[in-house]
């Protein structure tokens, strides 16, 4: 069996679509002329111009013959194109950015089409039916992308006529976020990502393992555990951690201007569909594929996760908590399916101080999470917020933070402020690839 031809929008950034021809040709098809045709046309109407000035029947005549040849070519050619019932098939139900995506166009009849293929890549595969042909799409941007409408290449025999007409509609195409295999990060949350989610909850207080963990400021002095201490030679109180959990939040960073501060961002528009572009960042694209690649990890693991933006909003439906394999891939799953259209948002101004990063319902959800991990994924990190934030440190304690900023060496006080937290802190360059992402954690 043949290997699909395949198509990298990588590869074709050199191309550019252009219709052929002014809009007002394409609009009555007058763009299938060709060349040859233009030039029967034209000597046609020149030789019926000139036989009227000279009054020259024969010349009347070998003019109106040519340009009936010519309109007739074109006449016969439309007349003759076939309706077909063209079939399209993706093999999966969205495709992911970077992974190869296989598509099969199919057609019953006899015709000779050439498919047209989203923006950014270039001329797409040739099908002579009947028959089918497989081909696989390799999209670098999410977004939803347009693929078709197929193109049926028509001509007639003299050469007077040859184009291609558009058959159908563009199917709209789901592209997801990238995802990136954590293996690659500097420290990225191993620790929590490691361990299997057993399905189950405790229901009693007193249900905790016996693990011990250094003292903190803000422990009970009936958390110490005596016998490591005098084993340790310093304080130690017990980790009171619940034996199985299953529920983790993953907290995710939409405020526009968070994303798109100054000249330092490259601004990335996500196409969707026939509607406008998504406007949207390098640093937040980062952010949105760390979020998916992240949560495809907990998942894995039997962790049901909860998607939530900076006001505590759902950032995907059917946020309801079952404690099975089934539905903790089915939570990511829509997440990542939803990623095509997630997109930064303008910034509600007067809604909560500058100082508060976080809304009241995210702050009553995060005060509700004091043993199952929490992962935060921000933009912006200003001192004021840092010293709000860590005063949650007390009851929320597995935080793996990230800060994708645009300049990390400008947050060492942010990070000063958030290191007394016991909380994994990750400040990366957010417009630099992910694949080599460096920072200061």
């Amino acid at each position: 069996m043949d290997k699909p031809q395949r198509f990298d929008s990588r590869n074709a950034l050199s191309w550019t679509r252009s219709d052929e021809g002014p809009e007002a040709l394409r609009r009555w098809h007058l763009d299938l002329f060709t060349p040859r045709g233009w030039y029967t046309l034209g000597a046609g109407a020149g030789l019926v111009a000139l036989a009227y000035v000279l009054g020259r029947h024969e010349l009347m005549a070998l003019g109106v013959g040519l340009a009936a040849l010519a309109v007739s070519s074109w006449l016969i050619v439309l007349r003759a194109r076939r309706t077909t019932s063209l079939r399209r098939a993706l093999h999966s139900p969205a495709a992911t950015v970077g992974e190869a995506a296989l598509v099969t166009l199919e057609c019953p009849d006899e015709v000779r089409l050439r498919e047209t293929l989203p923006e950014g890549f270039g001329p797409g595969p040739e099908l002579a039916g009947p028959g089918a042909v497989d081909y696989e799409l390799v999209f670098r941007s999410r977004g939803i992308h347009l693929l078709g409408p197929a193109r049926q290449v028509i001509s007639d025999p003299l050469g007077l006529i040859r184009g291609m007409v558009s058959i159908g509609q563009p199917q709209p195409v789901p592209v997801r976020a990238q995802i990136h295999p954590l293996s690659r990060f500097a420290s990225l949350g191993e620790r929590m990502l490691t361990g299997d989610a057993r399905f189950s909850r405790s229901t009693t207080a007193d249900y905790y393992d016996v693990a011990t963990r250094d003292y903190q400021q803000g422990d009970s002095i009936r958390q110490v555990h005596w016998k490591a201490t005098a084993r340790h030679g310093k304080l130690m109180v017990r980790q009171e951690n619940h034996v199985a959990t299953a529920q983790a939040l993953m907290v995710l960073d939409r405020t526009g201007e968070h994303w798109q501060s100054g000249g330092a961002d490259l601004r990335v528009g996500i196409p969707q569909g026939l509607g406008p572009e998504l406007a949207s960042s390098r640093r937040f694209e980062n952010a949105l594929s760390l979020a998916c690649s992240i949560g495809q990890r907990y998942a894995e693991s039997g962790y049901q996760l909860l998607f939530r933006d900076l006001d505590g909003s759902p950032l995907v439906g059917g946020d309801s908590l079952q404690l099975s394999e089934h539905a903790a891939r089915s939570s990511f799953e829509d997440f990542h399916l939803a990623s095509a259209e997630l997109g930064p948002l303008p910034s509600a101004t007067g809604q909560r101080p500058v100082q508060d990063l976080i809304g009241t319902n995210l702050h009553r959800e995060l005060l509700s999470m004091r043993e199952e991990p929490v992962i935060m994924i921000l933009g912006h990190l200003s001192p004021d917020q840092a010293a709000a934030l860590a005063a949650l440190s007390r009851t929320v304690r597995h935080v793996e933070l990230f800060l994708l900023a645009a300049h990390p060496e400008r947050h060492a006080q942010v990070q000063q402020l958030l290191a007394r937290t016991g909380w994994n802190i990750h400040v990366l360059h957010g417009n630099g690839s992910l694949d080599d992402a460096r920072g200061v954690s």
